[in-house]
């Protein structure tokens, strides 16, 4: 379950606090894993469970694709016996992932692409999963596994009145103030924690990914700020200015072109690219049909100078990334002259078989694509509001789900239920998805295009009443509605693939 104001809680101290970090270790022969490759593969994981006797009936397999800036969502039952599998797309030779349940809690894995990894679970006394066993390759040490989540914790959560600021700051003040924040908050976060020498250069390159993505987002940052700052007037507006071109000379601190980028958990080096493609200062254009070679021509142009280098694994994937946003924002399936473009710069490379792989997925969901409507709300008094919906879709089953475009369990259990949906295809069951204004209504049109479904965006009157009125505290949260309109189920927390196709099944008979 995701409590609404602690999740925007922890969203607006990520974006205020992260700033330029400090190093203690030297850049010079450093211990570090070693440097992954692109590689269009399989990850394959035989699992057992030691507990089949436990609550768990399911787990989440979860991953990052740094080539098509996505993310890997996979459920998996476990059997009687314990038994569970696992078999999904990779992009990177190891991938680091993490095995989870709701409740449960999860281990950290690293996965060899195109090997069958065997991996053995255990439920703790406290009712948590544990990691007793794997095959393959391990970088971290279990220390460093705890360590690592232990700090990002500490970091996120670390909380100084002592930090004063203007509130209407320039590019340069944010920028000087996140490095000085920044500072302290490592400290705090790293201090008596112990970690292997490579295990430690994995948690700073991802503490380096984040201070980017904060200083590149210097608007939404500083506005941030701004808001939440006592010493500015309660009614006053400002609206930070667009960064020149030379603000963003930091990214040369950052070494962009670090292979080793390509293990973040959290996929921080993918969405970096994606923000760096949206830099209104760099006015790069959509690669659309554009030789790769002419686009990256000119993205250098701008670029180089500022990233410090004009060629290697940072443009590869920059031009990747450009064709991912026509995936991921558009649902839009390569063209022919895109693909021969592909072909034609890339040849018949890792980075041409996942691009290429990808596309065809994304041509079975344009083929859905027609499945997402987008509702005008009913206008009647909020207390007839649910009632209108669900008399829209008489004699069917309904499941409404409430959700936001910035809620990770909501996106997760939206990508999971596409299973079974596969599987009520042509049958009796109608998918409704209703959110409010905490999700910004650009990015909602553009998640919702790969969201089979009746969709609904409500004010924020409707949005408390409705969750008053299911007496819901967070999201996701579902409501079940029979053929009769009448609601049969409804809960909060998204209960696994396997309760929630059998209760919408119930219903269908």
């Amino acid at each position: 379950m995701t409590n609404i104001k602690y999740l925007f809680l922890i969203k607006h101290i990520l974006f205020i606090a992260i700033g330029l970090m400090s190093f203690s270790c030297s850049n010079t022969e450093k211990e570090i894993f070693p440097n992954p490759q692109i590689k269009a593969g399989v990850v394959k994981i035989h699992g057992k469970l030691n507990d089949p006797q436990s609550q768990l009936s399911s787990l989440i397999l979860r991953f990052q694709n740094p080539v098509t800036a996505s993310e890997s969502i996979v459920e998996a039952q476990i059997e009687k016996n314990g038994n569970f599998y696992f078999e999904t797309p990779a992009e990177c030779s190891t991938v680091f992932s993490s095995i989870y349940s709701p409740g449960f809690g999860g281990v950290i894995l690293e996965l060899t692409s195109d090997e069958d990894i065997k991996v053995e679970l255990d439920v703790d006394s406290s009712g948590k999963l544990q990691l007793n066993s794997v095959t393959g390759k391990n970088f971290l040490t279990k220390q460093d596994e705890d360590n690592y989540g232990s700090v990002l914790g500490k970091y996120i959560t670390y909380h100084s009145n002592d930090q004063k600021y203007d509130p209407k700051m320039t590019p340069d003040e944010f920028k000087q103030y996140q490095m000085n924040w920044m500072k302290v908050r490592t400290e705090y976060a790293m201090k008596d924690v112990e970690f292997s020498d490579a295990g430690r250069n994995f948690v700073f390159n991802e503490l380096k990914l984040l201070q980017a993505g904060t200083l590149l987002e210097y608007q939404e940052g500083a506005e941030l700020l701004f808001t939440n700052s006592s010493s500015k007037n309660p009614s006053e507006n400002w609206s930070p200015p667009d960064p020149e071109i030379q603000y963003y000379a930091f990214l040369k601190s950052f070494e962009l072109n670090n292979p080793q980028y390509l293990y973040s958990p959290n996929g921080y080096y993918h969405k970096i690219m994606q923000i760096l493609l949206s830099v209104k200062a760099f006015d790069i254009p959509p690669i659309s049909e554009m030789s790769v070679e002419d686009w990256l021509c000119k993205v250098k142009t701008t670029l180089s100078g500022l990233v410090g280098f004009d060629k290697g694994l940072f443009y590869d994937l920059l031009a990747a990334n450009s064709y991912a946003m026509q995936f991921n924002d558009g649902v839009t399936p390569l063209s022919d002259k895109q693909k021969d473009n592909i072909k034609e710069y890339f040849g018949d490379g890792e980075i041409a078989k996942i691009l290429l792989r990808r596309n065809e997925n994304i041509i079975k969901i344009a083929e859905e694509k027609s499945g997402v409507v987008v509702n005008k709300t009913p206008d009647v008094p909020k207390e007839q509001l649910m009632n209108t919906i669900i008399s829209k879709y008489k004699n069917k089953t309904v499941l409404v789900d409430f959700w936001a475009t910035w809620c990770s369990p909501c996106l997760d259990a939206i990508v999971r239920i596409d299973a079974i949906k596969s599987q009520l295809k042509g049958k009796n069951i109608i998918f409704v998805y209703i959110t409010n204004g905490s999700s910004p209504e650009e990015t909602w049109n553009k998640k919702i295009k790969s969201i089979p479904g009746e969709h609904y965006y409500v004010n924020a009157d409707e949005w408390d009443y409705l969750m008053k009125n299911f007496e819901f505290s967070g999201i996701p949260s579902y409501v079940i509605f029979d053929k009769k309109g009448e609601a049969r189920d409804k809960f909060t927390a998204y209960p696994g693939n396997e309760k929630m196709q059998a209760m919408i099944e119930e219903l269908l008979k």
